[in-house]
């Protein structure tokens, strides 16, 4: 769900902006660079925020305000909508793959956590190519990117409810 739904957040932020928001290229421009930078220290905050309260409910949180990032984004088609959500996305953007391969280590133990990391990444993979297609039929049917935005949003719900199903951690053995 991760690789579906930021894919779309990121290939069609900028465009949506100047397309449907009224941001001139630069200004558009600008404000991905902002995310860029604050997103850098996302994955070392979420990890260490996992170690205290646990990988589950950290991805549970991280994929919730991804949702409202990602819905808010389609939604609310005003300066505060689009800057409420380039900061949500910016504090959490890197965060997911960061405790995935954490989550791996502690579910299958340092000796399979590779093999799982590959797993996963296989999977991100599908949703990076998926989102995109999904992301034009749902542009090009509505006329518009909100909808794509909030199917983006629908994705992180699924991730978040998905992440609810995760197991305890085991000990290498």
């Amino acid at each position: 769900m991760y690789g579906f739904s930021y894919i779309i957040y990121t290939m069609f932020f900028a465009r949506y902006l100047q397309g449907e928001g009224g941001f001139s290229m630069e200004h558009a421009g600008t404000l991905w660079f902002g995310v860029g930078v604050v997103s850098i220290v996302s994955g070392f905050c979420w990890g260490w925020i996992s170690d205290k309260i646990g990988r589950k409910y950290v991805l549970v949180i991280i994929y919730f305000i991804q949702f409202v990032c990602y819905a808010s984004f389609g939604l609310f088609k005003t300066p505060f909508g689009f800057y409420f959500s380039a900061a949500l996305f910016a504090l959490t953007s890197f965060s997911i793959p960061a405790v995935m391969a954490a989550t791996a280590g502690d579910i299958l133990g340092s000796r399979l956590a590779p093999a799982a990391i590959g797993f996963i990444t296989l999977f991100f993979g599908i949703g990076q190519v998926a989102g995109p297609f999904a992301a034009g039929r749902i542009a090009q049917a509505g006329g518009s990117y909100g909808p794509v935005f909030i199917a983006a949003g629908g994705a992180a719900l699924l991730g978040a409810v998905g992440s609810l199903f995760l197991r305890k951690k085991v000990t290498d053995g």
